[in-house]
Parts: C-alpha cells; sequence; structure tokens
C-alpha cells in the first residue's frame, strides 16, 4: 500500500513540472512575437509589398497572350461598315420587290344562276288600271310587287324557289283574279374576269351567292306560312342579310377600272336599296303585316333580275 502511494506522488509531482513549462514557453512567445509585429509594422516592407502588389494588378494579362492579340487585330481590320453591304442589301430590296410582282393570270368569279316562282296576275300600262289592282291586292292581303317589262307593269304575288309550293297559292289567287298564272324568274350565271390585283372581284362573287342563299331561306319561311311565322328566326335572316350587304359594298367600292364601273354603280345601288328595305320589312313583321314584308321580299328578288340585265346591257 505504501509503495502504491509512493507512485501516484511522483506522477503528480511530474505533472506540475510541464504544466509549468507550457506556461514559460508561451509567455516568451508572446513577447517575441509582439516585438517582431512593431517592427516590421514600423518599417518599409509592408510598402514595398504593396506597391508591387498594384503593380502586378494593372497589368493587363489577356494583353500578353499573343494568340488574343491577333484575334483582336484581325476583328478590328474585318469590321464591317454600311458601305461594304450596300450592295447586298440593294439586291434584296431587289428580290423583295420582285415577290410582290402581282401575277397577271386571268381568274373568274361565278356568280350562280338560280330560278324563281312567282304568280303573275296582271300586265298593265294603264296607271288607272294599276291602282285598281292594287286595291284588290290589298284588300286580299296578298304580298305583290311590280316589275317593269316592255313598257308595262308586270304585278306579281308570292315568290318561292320551288315551283310546287308556288302553284298551291294559285288557286286561290285565282278567285281573285282568274287569268292569274305562275311565271318563272331565270337568273342567269355571271363570270366575272379578274387578275390578282382585283382579286376582291371573287369576294364579291361569292356575297352574291350568299344573298341569294340568303333569299332562299328567307323563301322558306314564308312557305312555312304565316300562321307559323318565326319572328326571332326572320330577324336573324334579315341581319344576316345586312351583314352580307355590308361586306359586298364595302368590295364593290373597291373597283377601281372602267371596266366594271357600270358593274359597281349597279351593283352599289341594288344593295343599297335592299339595306333599306331591311328595317321596314323588320318593322312590317313585327307588326304583324306580313303581307307587306313579303311583299318587299318579293321586290328584292326582282330588284336582282333588274341589276342582272343591267349588266348584260352593257
Amino acid at each position: 500500500m505504501n509503495r502504491r502511494r509512493k507512485i501516484y506522488k511522483g506522477f503528480n509531482k511530474r505533472r506540475r513540472v510541464k504544466i509549468n513549462r507550457f506556461i514559460v514557453v508561451g509567455i516568451c512567445t508572446c513577447i517575441i512575437g509582439g516585438y517582431t509585429y512593431n517592427k516590421i509594422k514600423n518599417s518599409s516592407i509592408v510598402e514595398t509589398l504593396s506597391n508591387k502588389v498594384s503593380a502586378i494588378s494593372s497589368i493587363n494579362l489577356m494583353d500578353k497572350i499573343p494568340i488574343i492579340n491577333k484575334f483582336k487585330e484581325k476583328e478590328k481590320n474585318n469590321s464591317i461598315t454600311y458601305e461594304d453591304i450596300s450592295k447586298e442589301l440593294e439586291e434584296i430590296d431587289e428580290g423583295k420587290e420582285n415577290d410582290k410582282e402581282v401575277s397577271n393570270e386571268v381568274k373568274l368569279g361565278v356568280i350562280n344562276g338560280w330560278n324563281v316562282y312567282t304568280i303573275q296576275v296582271a300586265s298593265i300600262d294603264n296607271p288607272v288600271e294599276i291602282e285598281k289592282v292594287r286595291e284588290k291586292l290589298d284588300t286580299n292581303k296578298i304580298p305583290f310587287s311590280m316589275l317593269e317589262k316592255d313598257g308595262a307593269k308586270k304585278v306579281q304575288t308570292y315568290s318561292y324557289f320551288d315551283e310546287n309550293i308556288t302553284r298551291n297559292h294559285l288557286e286561290q289567287t285565282k278567285k281573285v283574279f282568274p287569268d292569274a298564272f305562275i311565271t318563272k324568274i331565270e337568273i342567269p350565271t355571271i363570270s366575272l374576269e379578274y387578275t390578282e390585283k382585283y382579286a376582291y372581284v371573287e369576294s364579291v362573287s361569292k356575297d352574291l351567292n350568299n344573298l341569294v342563299a340568303n333569299f332562299k331561306e328567307e323563301s322558306q319561311l314564308w312557305a312555312n306560312g304565316r300562321e307559323n311565322m318565326d319572328m326571332s328566326k326572320y330577324n336573324m335572316i334579315l341581319t344576316k342579310r345586312k351583314e352580307i350587304l355590308q361586306k359586298i359594298q364595302k368590295n364593290a367600292s373597291k373597283i377601281d377600272y372602267k371596266e366594271m364601273n357600270s358593274f359597281k354603280e349597279n351593283l352599289l345601288t341594288y344593295t343599297k336599296e335592299l339595306d333599306e328595305k331591311i328595317q321596314v320589312s323588320s318593322k312590317a313583321a313585327n307588326e304583324g303585316k306580313y303581307n307587306e314584308s313579303e311583299s318587299l321580299f318579293l321586290s328584292c328578288i326582282q330588284g336582282y333580275l333588274l341589276f342582272v340585265n343591267s349588266i348584260k346591257a352593257v
């Protein structure tokens, strides 16, 4: 037991000696380090190093590389100016002008032909007799319109694209006008020649075909009978017609060559008359005056015939 105590006592003594040594060495190191720092700080060494670093940073390393210098010199010598490419720009502009050249190929705008059937009740050139016929028609609420032909007024009633539907009204009409008969209004096909410069002629042709299709819709509406009149559909047909007329007028106004001046003027006159009739027709139908609206429809058909005849006469 005593021996163990001696060993432990010796061990503890050695630990205390080592700690004291470390403390002494640390103090000495701090003293020497502080002294050295003050000396260096007050000397010109720091300033010299600072100047060296500044000098190095001011050097453009990229300028010291030969291959990069050569590239820059080449780039400078090869810079492009407007004078260098003016010729190419002119060639491009000429190419664009060539692209804008319009083809002179002659094309055809086709306005389809069609037939409509009406009942003719009289052909009169006497104003007094015309007035008598008018009174009879109004009294019996028969829709009618007058077409002037060969110096006489052709008084026509009803108007359908289907002959059989027209015939259904013949017997009833004969009770008032015994000499009444069915007549066919024939509208021929019209072909309009144009080049690409006047491409709007094709649009006029298509819209006139759309107008006739619109006429057919209204004709079918009247064929269903006034007692089955669908006012919402009728107003929709008239609205669509107005849109078609606006397109026709817009494109017809573009016509600017003398060969089609007559076509242009007659078409604009006809479409203007149609446009005016739309409002009157709608008002009459909404007031229950169906015979007046149907009479205006017949006058639209007759007006189309007169328009076509005016073209043929040129």
